[in-house]
């Protein structure tokens, strides 16, 4: 196996193992709350989990995707998070003493997007490191 391929492999196993982690703890039966107010402690819990999952999301997206297809990276990576967060949402409606949360689902795209700024952030500051070493602008 290239060392290339290997790195594409381990990204996704850890991208899938991060969406086992999500499941497993949606797993985790809880109390029913009644809540009418916006929750804070847990949508910041819904948000860093969420921005966690695009970090790893949009590194295993960027090394599969070749040519145009990566110009589309933004929209793989927000479907996919904002397509698990539904699907753990509704999820949940399975687990005893817990629910499906609109705010929570929020908290889950928007955690996504953050998640997927920082990425392109931190890619475009990596790429850039190199050329700047070299004396060369960016």
């Amino acid at each position: 196996m290239t060392r290339e391929r290997e790195r594409k492999l381990t990204l996704w196993v850890l991208t899938i193992g991060y969406v086992a982690l999500i499941f497993g703890v949606s797993s985790i039966p809880g109390t029913v709350r009644f809540v009418r107010h916006f929750y804070l402690p847990d949508k910041l819990a819904h948000l860093a989990e969420y921005a966690g999952f695009a970090l790893v999301l949009t590194a295993a997206y960027r090394a599969a995707l070749t040519g145009w297809r990566r110009r589309l990276l933004w929209l793989f990576v927000l479907v996919t998070g904002f397509g698990v967060g539904l699907l753990d949402e509704v999820y949940q409606t399975t687990v005893p003493g817990r629910t499906l949360e609109f705010l929570d689902w929020v908290a889950d795209a928007i955690g996504t997007t953050a998640g997927f700024g920082v990425a392109t952030v931190l890619h475009k500051r990596r790429s850039a490191a190199p050329r700047l070493a070299a004396g060369r602008s960016p």
